[in-house]
């Protein structure tokens, strides 16, 4: 696994988790749930060992990469959309956050400012944006 870039609060989640499952492993020791928690345990310690957290402090960024957060704007009807893009421990669409893994992310990375990228939806058509900002760590 390569370095991991983790945001501020997905550090926070992951270290919070592993406290919990720590804690709580002692309950589990003769549960069928045992074996999933000592992997969780882990694949959580695993994740933080091989990751680095992202400072706060953003800055204008010259192409997109996983940390960036990007908006873009829809070419027909002007809508705008701002989005995070993490690693896929990470991801939570409803906080803006896409995995990397995602179809914007993916047709977004390695873009500059006023690149277009293009989106083909399940329903066959193609969506068109335009990248109108890029804010790196």
């Amino acid at each position: 696994m390569g370095m991991l870039k983790l945001t501020q609060e997905g550090t926070r989640k992951l270290e919070k988790e592993l406290q919990y499952l720590k804690k709580r492993k002692k309950e589990f020791r003769n549960s069928p749930e045992k074996g999933f928690i000592m992997s969780r345990i882990e694949e959580i310690e695993n994740i933080l060992s091989s990751s680095v957290t992202w400072p706060a402090v953003r800055e204008a960024g010259d192409f997109v990469e996983v940390g960036s957060t990007i908006t873009i704007e829809e070419t027909v009807y002007k809508e705008r959309y701002t989005y995070t893009i993490v690693h896929p421990y990470e991801a939570d669409p409803r906080d803006n956050m896409i995995s990397l893994h995602s179809p914007i992310a993916t047709a977004a990375i390695g873009k500059t400012v006023n690149a277009f990228i293009c989106i083909q939806v399940p329903a066959g058509e193609n969506l068109t944006y335009n990248i109108i900002d890029i804010q790196n760590c």
